[in-house]
């Protein structure tokens, strides 16, 4: 073996293995994406919903408590925490503490009270003085003892006398009141009130009509409303006051009931502490269950509607099961989570034994795998966050937008084995829920069939309508089986019509990113070339005009051999339309284009008009990379000759060369190739030598144009033009008959017209 092709194998050796090792890496992670949707714990083998009916005895394994549903457990764990009343505990040093203040505030106010007459003296007799040093000193005293009464007074302030510099207290000054008499009226009218008690605030958080109160250790359920609060307190002080004082300075009276307002608080305190241990008790003493089943008690017969006492045992049941199994052990868990990837792998293995006999290019593409991956997870994903987290209904999830996709970017028949996949996979996630995988199954079989053949964007509309009308006639018959009540019947359908509007609209906006992202040409993108102001074929059109209505025709029978033979009929067109773009670099070289008279190849050697033939190729693929021509287009440019000879110019090569006796290198007259490797690409190599050679067919004639059809057919077969494209002969016989009323159809005569001859003779006369 060489060593170039030693070189050669290796790198294919290695990529082979690059290639497996990428596959497997890819479905190792999508499984245990896969099983991290799953629901915690095991699943489930009884799972019910009310009004449904049963299909097997259900016996109890074990011993169980019927444990409450969680609204119940909410609303008895709130009826005990209402229970429990808020907590006041009565202060016994509170009189005590308020005699103090007020002893406190007294002397203060006295200190207050003499220092400002002692300031007012310093400064009277610091207008008599005349010495100058003097004068210093004592204004430096007299600083000094303002700003000793500014701090006592600041300290009054801090104590609750909040209005100390308003006018009223000047009658201090002007008057001189006894302090001790001031305070003593005020504790002759506050003190007796704590005798009764005072209230602090009630907490907010409930309406409260009855409390606990704490005197000396002993309790007893009070109504708040025996004791004043401090509002009630203030006004019942203030009246008091009033008329002690009703015959004094006004000014006095409100110098009290500062005071009193400044040493006030309340006796009977709310103890948010010990009200919440209380209501902690009280949440961790209401009981979890409503009663007990015991092993081998009979919990449901079968053929039986569920009802919501058996829907709660259930409930329990299961949730013991994953108490027992699940979460004890890290090797429960680790076998949990195994049989979910098991299960996965299950469901996974159809798919992807589907992909591997039948779409083998797919399955080596790790694009396109990593493309299905994403979209599986992201399915999954949405699926357990809407049902899981949001808990809306599941028939939101929107598995049609994956139906969709599948369809346009690879085809019907795949999309169907991975929506059969997905759909199971989703509704074992979801619990097993049948009507979920019944109604997808349903819904996305119609989206496939509405963009099984993408040819407008007015589809959307089609898909819109069918997957709503899909969901609504599922979920109709499902809820008339269970005897839904008419709100749940409204849940789903809202849902489910949300989902049908929004759906198609999501799935065109996400092929167009995944075109994008992914570089993978849909039916969309081949649409938009088929725009005859696309930029290659409207130079086509100008500089090659023949060349441009010879890929119309050929377009047209690509399109009726595709169609008879299940191809994508839309890409043979759009191949048929890009094929020869290379020819409108030197259109003149080509006869299709060429005027009656002038053939620029009589000046031309053979070998020289093979090469410059041929190069319509290369010109043709350099053309579609400048223009950025999609690869499952540009395929086309090369593999519609394959590597055919040019067999004009080959036999005048071989006359010349018996005439001077010299030797000809054949492969300077063959195409480059590739050969076609598609269905598409080999009806176009056949459509195109077809097209071109009836042109030069004289009388075509039904019979003539057969005989031409099978000669050009049967020379690519022996040529192995064709080894490489998955085209039987089945399918060759089928496309013989569908082009022939196309190409027939293109070759019919008209009638003559009066006076065509005699104006065609005059026209041959003047030339």
């Amino acid at each position: 073996m060489l060593p170039q092709a030693k070189k050669v194998f290796s790198d294919v050796k290695q990529y082979q293995v690059w290639l497996r090792v990428s596959q497997v890496s890819l479905i190792a992670v999508l499984l245990v994406i896969t099983a991290l949707f799953f629901p915690r714990g095991k699943m489930f083998q009884f799972d019910y919903d009310v009004d449904q009916i049963t299909t097997e005895t259900i016996i109890a394994p074990f011993d169980f408590d019927i444990l409450k549903t969680e609204e119940a457990l909410e609303q008895d764990i709130l009826a005990r925490e209402n229970a429990v009343l808020p907590v006041f505990i009565w202060d016994n040093k509170g009189r005590d503490l308020v005699n103090e203040r007020l002893d406190e505030m007294r002397r203060q106010l006295a200190l207050w009270f003499q220092s400002e007459k002692d300031l007012a003296v310093k400064r009277t007799y610091l207008s008599t003085v005349t010495d100058s040093l003097a004068l210093d000193s004592l204004q430096t005293q007299l600083q000094e003892d303002s700003l000793n009464v500014l701090n006592i007074r600041l300290e009054l302030q801090n104590k609750g006398l909040k209005d100390m510099g308003t006018p009223r207290w000047d009658y201090f000054l002007e008057r001189g009141p006894s302090t001790r008499q001031l305070v003593n009226s005020v504790k002759q009218v506050l003190l007796p009130q704590y005798m009764l008690g005072i209230i602090g605030d009630l907490p907010t958080d409930r309406e409260t009509t009855s409390i606990t109160m704490i005197i000396r250790g002993k309790e007893s359920t009070r109504n708040p409303k025996d004791f004043r609060d401090m509002t009630q307190t203030r006004e019942r002080v203030e009246k008091i006051l009033q008329s002690n004082y009703s015959e004094e300075d006004p000014r006095l009276l409100q110098l009290a009931k500062d005071v009193a307002l400044a040493v006030m608080v309340p006796n009977l305190n709310y103890s948010p502490g010990l009200t919440e241990n209380r209501s902690a008790e009280a949440r961790n003493l209401v009981p979890i269950s409503i009663g007990k089943v015991f092993k081998n008690e009979r919990i449901v017969d079968a053929n039986t509607r569920v009802t919501n006492l058996i829907k709660q045992k259930l409930d329990s049941l299961e949730k013991e099961y994953i108490k027992r199994g699940y979460g004890q052990s890290t090797t429960n868990n680790l076998m949990t989570f195994l049989g979910k990837m098991m299960l996965s792998a299950f469901l996974l293995f159809f798919f992807f034994a589907y992909m591997v006999t039948y779409r083998s290019q797919i399955y080596n593409d790790i694009k396109l795998i990593v493309l299905v991956g994403i979209i599986f997870i992201l399915t999954l994903a949405l699926a357990h966050v809407i049902v899981y987290e949001l808990q809306w209904s599941e028939f939101f999830v929107p598995m049609s937008i994956a139906a969709m996709i599948f369809t346009v970017v690879f085809d019907g028949r795949i999309a169907f084995i991975i929506m059969v996949t997905l759909t199971l996979l989703t509704g074992i996630i979801l619990s097993n829920n049948i009507p979920f995988i019944v109604a997808n199954l349903f819904v996305s079989s119609l989206a496939i069939y509405t963009v099984r053949r993408l040819r407008s964007r007015s589809q959307i509309l089609w898909s819109i309508l069918a997957v709503t009308s899909g969901y609504v006639a599922v979920i109709a018959v499902f809820e008339m089986i269970k005897f839904s009540s008419w709100e749940s019947v409204m849940e789903h359908m809202i849902f489910a019509s949300a989902n049908g509007f929004l759906s198609p609209l999501l799935s065109y906006g996400f092929l167009v990113l995944i075109e994008r992202v992914f570089k993978i040409t849909t039916n969309l993108t081949l649409l938009e070339l088929l725009d005859f102001n696309n930029k290659l074929l409207s130079n086509l059109a100008m500089k090659a005009p023949g060349t441009f209505k010879h890929s119309i025709d050929v377009g047209n029978l690509a399109v009726a051999a595709a169609e008879a033979v299940g191809a994508n009929s839309l890409l043979a067109r759009v191949g048929a339309y890009y094929h020869d773009i290379g020819k409108a670099e030197k259109p003149e070289y080509f006869i299709e284009n060429q005027l009656r008279g002038t053939n620029k190849h009589e000046n031309l050697s053979p070998r020289l008009s093979a090469i410059v033939i041929i190069g319509h190729v290369k010109d043709g693929i350099k053309l579609g990379n400048d223009f950025r021509l999609p690869a499952i287009v540009a395929d086309f440019i090369p593999m519609h000759h394959g590597k055919t000879r040019v067999e004009y110019f080959y036999q005048q090569a071989l006359e010349r060369a018996k005439e001077s006796d010299s030797d000809i290198n054949e492969s300077d007259f063959r195409y480059p190739g590739p050969r076609p490797n598609t269905k598409e690409t080999g009806i176009l190599m056949l459509a195109e030598a077809i097209e071109a050679a009836s042109r030069s067919v004289k009388n075509p004639t039904p019979q003539r144009l057969e005989t031409l059809m099978d000669s050009i057919i049967e020379s690519r077969i022996k040529g192995g033009e064709l080894t490489n494209c998955p085209l039987t002969f089945r399918d060759l016989e089928t496309i013989k008959s569908a082009m022939m009323p196309v190409l027939t159809g293109s070759k019919h005569e008209r009638i003559e017209y009066p006076g065509q001859r005699k104006k065609l003779h005059i026209m041959d006369d003047e030339d």
